[in-house]
């Protein structure tokens, strides 16, 4: 998909990857909230009516610092034929993905990705939840898309730790006392 898009639809593809904000966030970013210094962006979400803090990446910071050298207004991201914001990119990310033989990914599809993302690498809910901004881990839940090969790996951190006297355990064996000796 990235191949087939546009080099503004490209970045703020990884943007949002990276950092899991909303189409709307994105669009409405502007440069007296991105602290290169510090490495945060504080983004206002319109929709919540609340303010989340989310640090920079270095890929991040690339597009940023990308972004920075052509700055024409108070916009992170804008039309740079027009020199206005962007309004809406839809068209855009529908013909990339057309092109790339992909169905049925919009802008908020790339928040879903980025919460499972965090997820598998074993980032706990409850930074995921702050990193998109939920109220409630509770909405959060619906981000996360947990995967078989996660599911595998998780029962399979449990092998080898259980004592069951029916079953032998050779590493148990030997601190373990034997049924017969147990008293009720």
């Amino acid at each position: 998909m990235l191949a087939n898009a546009t080099p503004a639809i490209q970045d703020i593809v990884l943007y949002a990857l990276n950092t899991g904000s909303r189409i709307g966030e994105i669009f409405s970013l502007c440069w007296q909230n991105v602290d290169l210094e510090r490495n945060l962006i504080n983004v206002f979400s319109p929709k919540t009516q609340k303010t989340k803090i989310i640090p920079i990446n270095s890929e991040v910071r690339r597009i940023l610092e990308f972004w920075a050298l052509g700055r024409k207004n108070e916009f992170v991201f804008y039309n740079q034929k027009t020199g206005k914001p962007f309004i809406d990119l839809s068209a855009g990310l529908e013909l990339a993905c057309k092109k790339a033989g992909i169905k049925g990914v919009t802008w908020h599809t790339l928040r879903h990705t980025f919460a499972s993302r965090l997820l598998e690498r074993g980032v706990d809910i409850m930074t995921v939840k702050e990193l998109l901004g939920h109220s409630t881990v509770t909405v959060t839940m619906r981000y996360t898309h947990s995967n078989l090969d996660s599911k595998v790996a998780a029962v399979g951190k449990l092998a080898g730790n259980c004592y069951n006297p029916a079953t032998p355990c050779p590493k148990m064996q030997q601190s373990v006392p034997k049924v017969s000796q147990i008293r009720c």
